[in-house]
């Protein structure tokens, strides 16, 4: 397993690193489906035994993942596990349970126990603010910065963390585009709350930037500021390989059952857009991870690629990857079909 050194949290982390999103199961956080279908506890837990011994040290998880189950999940192989050996987040932000608010300073101290009991550690290595939204005029916004390095400073948190937009280039916060106000507004909230790490989207559909613009990776290098990279396989949708797509029905604790990317039609335009991609490396899944994991490598070589998986089988699959990087050849390869032009922002 290759290592990378993960600025700000100044740490050694495994390349790749468990999304425990995954495997918290079905949840609902105030009627909006925020979970996973079919997931098995058994399965689950032994892709984390599979994952520590294939050599990952990074886990991700957050409290609102499965509303605890991912955390609990988690706290089984840190309990037969060496702590030191792992490098562990998590998150507060998104559930608000009874309290006014999710940055409420009330609530984030019960979540951060809640959390530190569900894991049964003494610590975390990074925490991230799971949300932007501190409350009208960011009024819980001073005291969540307060709090988190209050808690950095007593070494109950490692790092802070933060969120990043989707699309990110820091000149648009000066332009009449569209994410203008969005740019501007997450610059204001890094300033604000001066993270150690951020977390961001990239995967072979992710949007590219021109040469002159500083994207979320070269934002962060030249702040010094590490990056955890999610969603490398589109939530599985990029390693789907069926010409049909099915019709399945997924229950109201289930984030797809309300996500557009995972309409039917949507679905078909993707696979549609992958297919050059299929006849070039290979039609399986695990030719499909190879890909995805790679190519986010590739292009972010101080970031750490965190994967979401639900038993031993996709652990192995997505750590095989590893075995064949592709060359910049393939790169320039993949954006060519990917990509209709230099650059799609």
């Amino acid at each position: 397993m290759p290592h990378r050194h993960l600025a700000g949290l100044n740490a050694q982390v495994s390349a790749i690193g468990a999304g425990c999103w995954t495997i918290g199961g079905p949840a609902t956080n105030r009627g909006t489906p925020i979970g996973w279908d079919g997931v098995d506890l058994d399965a689950a837990f032994a892709g984390l035994e599979r994952a520590f011994e294939r050599g990952v040290t990074l886990y991700d998880t957050a409290d609102v993942y499965g509303l605890g189950h991912s955390e609990r999940l988690l706290g089984k192989l840190i309990r037969v596990t060496a702590r030191h050996n792992l490098t562990i987040s998590s998150k507060v932000g998104y559930f608000t349970g009874t309290a006014r608010h999710a940055y409420h300073p009330l609530q984030m101290r019960a979540q951060l126990a809640t959390t530190l009991n569900n894991l049964g550690t003494d610590h975390l290595d990074i925490y991230f603010l799971h949300s932007t939204d501190f409350g009208p005029h960011d009024r819980y916004l001073p005291e969540a910065v307060n709090l988190m390095r209050t808690w950095r400073n007593e070494g109950i948190i490692r790092a802070v963390g933060m969120r990043a937009p989707h699309r990110f280039a820091e000149e648009r916060a000066a332009t009449d585009r569209p994410e203008a106000a969005e740019t501007r507004r997450w610059l204001h909230l890094f300033d604000q709350v001066r993270p150690d790490v951020l977390t961001t989207r990239y995967n072979l559909v992710s949007p590219l930037y021109a040469d002159n613009e500083t994207d979320i990776f070269r934002f962060a290098h030249r702040r010094g500021v590490g990056v955890l990279i999610k969603q490398v396989l589109g939530q599985g949708l990029l390693l789907r390989t069926e010409t049909s797509v099915d019709q399945r029905r997924y229950s109201v604790g289930d984030h797809r059952s309300t996500d557009p990317a995972f309409t039917p039609e949507n679905r078909r335009q993707l696979h549609a857009r992958l297919a050059p991609l299929r006849a070039l490396y290979g039609h399986t899944p695990a030719a499909m991870a190879r890909l995805c994991v790679q190519y986010a490598l590739h292009h972010a070589p101080d970031a750490a690629v965190l994967v979401g998986f639900r038993n031993e089988s996709q652990i192995d699959t997505i750590i095989a990857s590893l075995d064949h990087p592709l060359h910049a050849d393939d790169i320039t390869q993949i954006r060519a079909v990917l990509h209709a032009g230099p650059h799609t922002n």
